[in-house]
């Protein structure tokens, strides 16, 4: 077919926005792999979006127009067959038979589309309904709430006491195992697969629910905001309004509360000791009026932020509410984990088969689905787990059944040779020193298994075991109930003559130290009560392919600091059932270079055929002369600028640093940003300049601000820097904010206009090379990709950094900026820089010229500002 030249758009698109939706239009048509890179401030989103629900809404179209065309088909078929007057009525009833089958089969296509659309008036016809009546039966709805809230506490203290009894009874048999098969190869469930939807879902997925939430923004921007049905998906944390169950804030206990509060009631005569239970058995926001906030969900286009808060007025939980709404959802927003991780996507209900899945910030997709699938167990995780399974099966194991029995003594022992490869016991305590003096080791997952002598144990049945029976659950519902017996008591020997008063010295002077210091107890709850969700992931691990993983045996001081790494090494392998199943797939950033890495490591390791992939790649939309880009190779005073790791202690290229920036600062207006390689040589950085008095002389032009360590400060940071950039104190001409490339302030934050006017980024943010996890994966993709694909991720690992850094620059076709690459190196890098950033890229032969470059840039946009002022 051929592509749409018309998209509706909020306003004139521009050239390189046309391209991209016609690009993602015919891509989805024709069911491609796409990488499609826009630059930040380019429209990227609002082009996804109307280039992505065009081809939706006229993918319907066609869809029933073809139904409705073959069905017409086959009626003039049947009409003809029967008009025949012919003697071998077999062939003729064979033939009107199989008709009849098809039509019947296009006639149920074309009854799921017409059911469809008759919801889509009801959804309608009762949010309608419920606006116009809102007051009252808001005012209704919340009476009768509050007054079976009042009856049920007035119950439960009547009647605590004597229902004490049977309700621990009752609790304690839920928390017992069922006798289920468990083995893996006769699951119906994995063979079961759900009929595909009647029309075709788009799945848009990106890294935080704050884009997501940017997405939504957009699309009410959009000529589509009243066209289609929006569902954002987000985990328990996010959605619940149960205030109880949400000061839990753990997310592992929301997930398991929750569920706990949705089991249903055994029996009539139960009901009353399960209302007594100190945790109640039944959620206030269950069911609730589900089938309005379903028709509230599909019927506008909110955020998570405005679901929870309508969820609130009607009183229903809005996390089983957007679960049921997905159905007949047509744009389906999920995070990262939701997708990327197959277990979270099946109990989420996600079914991408024959829909679109677009990833949106999609440049570090190969890196999170390898942290999404690492494992790291630790020995103190190993021991509280083992505790908890060791009483839990002594307390029932007279009710137990043989299986039970055996596939819990399976995961004991394994769990026991484990703690041995990292030196300790069953009997060990996590403070126990380890009883081998072992070094870091390196497995591939069959000489892990043999090593630690658990090949003999059928990794598949065992996880069977432990998902189908919710092991994991149960054992933490024991747990909660009987933590305090599950503490493992401190064992103190005595110690007697010479040692003890030796040691009594010793420890004197730190009691007198910690008399009057209030020292925080360390918290056992957290530990004790998710260990075994932590085994299960890593036994999971076990069933991966070989070639796919390594598992690193990392020693502690102790038994307890000691760990079990699980590194994945081929991400495909876990995105394979993705490009298998799903229509077409989109991955979209503003920065995807080098896209071989997505080509190969991705998209053909997984399966796909070359053929298949498609590429995209824009211009950006500021012009030319909006934009500097400078290669320092020297400082003012000629010293060489080589941020390797040997120059990491050498002072005079610190001082050299301070003087370039002081420099800067003077010229630079409104806000500058410096990026640093690393947290530790920001530190170092910032504590040479402050002792030498570069700070103090930095002030005098520039409000100075870091990076905050702690997330939480990181919007009270950026507001500070806001203001002080924007409106600053004479005689000072903005701020100067110091970050950290990768850190918080590198991705996915904007630094448009006033904020970011220059971003300098302070040598190569080169990973150390040193690291055991990044030499396997080298050695990895030399084995499996080509021989020098481990050298050519190396560095492509650092520029993609460096490139998300100036990404933060330019935002928008009006916006201006500077670039000051510091380090000589860069000279041999420029091709793997964006291209719109090679458009006016210059390598300066010294400071000086570079000052002058700056200086002529900057005087320029004020000349203009005042002309147009």
């Amino acid at each position: 077919m051929e592509t749409p030249s018309d998209f509706p758009f909020p306003f004139p698109p521009y050239s390189i926005q046309a391209d991209f939706m016609k690009n993602l239009y015919m891509c989805l048509e024709n069911g491609n792999l796409g990488i499609f890179e826009s630059p930040t401030g380019t429209g990227k989103t609002l082009s996804i979006i109307c280039g992505a629900l065009k081809w939706l809404i006229d993918n319907e179209a066609r869809q029933k127009s073809r139904l409705l065309e073959k069905q017409a088909e086959l009626d003039a078929k049947i009409k003809e067959i029967e008009a025949k007057n012919v003697n071998d009525w077999f062939s003729v009833q064979t033939e009107q038979i199989e008709l009849n089958q098809d039509k019947q089969f296009l006639q149920k296509k074309l009854d799921a589309l017409a059911k469809q659309e008759e919801k889509k008036i009801k959804y309608k016809e009762r949010v309608k309904q419920y606006n116009e009546q809102c007051k009252k039966n808001k005012q209704y709805s919340y009476d009768k709430w509050r007054n079976r809230k009042n009856d049920e506490k007035k119950e439960s203290q009547n009647g605590e006491i004597d229902g004490t009894k049977s309700r621990d009874n009752l609790i304690d048999e839920d928390l017992i195992l069922k006798d289920i098969d468990c083995r893996s190869d006769s699951s119906e469930d994995e063979e079961t697969a759900e009929e595909s939807p009647a029309n075709c879902k788009i799945f848009f997925c990106s890294r935080t629910h704050s884009q997501l939430s940017q997405f939504v923004g957009e699309l009410k921007k959009s000529p589509y905001f009243d066209k289609v049905s929006l569902v954002s998906l987000a985990s328990r944390n996010n959605y619940c309004i149960n205030s109880k169950v949400k000061a839990l804030k753990s997310i592992n206990l929301i997930n398991d509360q929750c569920q706990q509060l949705q089991k249903k009631k055994a029996t009539s005569k139960q009901e009353k000791d399960l209302k007594r239970s100190k945790t109640s058995t039944s959620c206030p926001f269950m069911p609730g009026d589900q089938s309005l906030l379903m028709a509230e969900i599909l019927t506008s286009i909110r955020d998570i932020e405005e679901t929870v808060k309508l969820s609130e007025e009607i009183k229903t939980c809005p996390y089983y509410s957007t679960r049921k709404s997905v159905e007949d959802g047509q744009v389906i927003l999920v995070p990262y984990n939701s997708i990327l991780h197959k277990n979270t996507r099946v109990s989420s209900g996600i079914n991408l088969k024959n829909n679109i899945l677009i990833v949106d910030e999609a440049h570090n997709l190969l890196e999170a689905i390898e942290r999404m699938h690492c494992v790291t167990l630790t020995g103190k995780h190993i021991l509280h787990c083992l505790n908890q399974l060791t009483q839990y099966k002594k307390r029932f194991e007279n009710v137990l059944t043989a299986k039970n029995v055996l596939f819990l003594s399976q995961i004991s022992f394994c769990m026991k040779k484990l703690l041995k490869l990292l030196g300790g016991t069953f009997r060990s305590r996590p403070d126990d020193k380890p009883t081998n003096t072992a070094v870091t080791k390196l497995y591939s997952l069959e000489e892990f298994e043999i090593t630690a002598e658990i090949d003999t144990v059928n990794m598949f049945d065992l996880i069977g075991f432990i998902q189908k029976s919710k092991l994991v659950h149960k054992l933490r519902g024991y747990v909660e109930k009987y933590e305090d017996d599950l503490v493992p008591k401190e064992v103190i020997k005595e110690k007697k003559g010479v040692t003890a008063f030796l040691e009594s010295l010793q420890k004197k002077e730190v009691v007198e130290m910690k008399e009057n210091v209030t020292v925080p107890r360390e918290t056992e709850k957290e530990p004790i009560t998710s260990p075994m969700m932590v085994i299960t992931s890593f036994l999971e691990t076990l069933r991966s392919s070989c070639s796919d993983g390594r598992i690193f045996v990392l020693p502690g001081t102790t038994v307890g600091e000691g760990c079990l790494k699980f590194l994945l090494l081929n991400p495909a392998a876990h995105f394979a059932d993705i490009v298998q199943e799903a229509r077409a797939v989109v991955l979209a950033g503003g920065t995807m270079e080098p896209m071989s890495e997505f080509k190969e490591q991705l998209f053909i390791s997984a399966g796909a055929k070359s053929e298949r992939i498609v590429t995209f790649s824009c211009d950006h939309v500021i012009p030319k002369e909006n934009i500097l880009t400078c290669i320092l190779k020297t400082g003012p005073t000629g010293i060489d600028f080589e941020f390797n790791f040997q120059n990491r202690q050498n002072t005079k290229m610190l001082d050299e640093l301070g003087r370039t920036l002081v420099n800067l600062c003077n010229i630079v207006p409104a806000g500058l940003v410096v990026f640093l390689p690393s947290y530790s040589y920001e530190d170092l950085l910032f504590k040479h300049l402050e002792s030498n008095g570069v700070l103090t002389k930095i002030r005098t032009k520039k409000t100075v601000f870091r990076e905050p360590k702690s997330t939480t400060q990181v919007n009270q940071i950026l507001e500070k820097y806001a203001s002080a950039a924007k409106t600053p104190q004479k005689p000072q001409n903005g701020a100067i904010l110091f970050s950290v490339v990768g850190g918080k302030l590198s991705e996915g934050l904007n630094f448009s206009d006033d904020l970011g006017r220059c971003v300098i980024v302070v040598g190569m943010p080169y990973p150390n090379v040193k690291s055991p996890e990044l030499q396997e994966k080298m050695k990895y993709l030399n084995e499996n990709v080509n021989p020098n694909a481990g050298s050519v991720f190396y560095e492509n690992s650092c520029m993609k950094a460096v490139n998300q850094c100036i990404g933060r620059a330019v935002r928008h076709i009006a916006d201006y900026s500077t670039v000051v690459l510091l380090d000589r190196r860069y000279s041999n890098k420029t091709k793997s820089l964006p291209g719109w950033i090679q458009r006016t890229l210059t390598i300066q032969p010294n400071f000086g010229s570079c000052v002058q470059a700056l200086a002529r840039f900057f005087a320029a946009k004020r000349k203009s500002a005042t002309a147009a002022s």
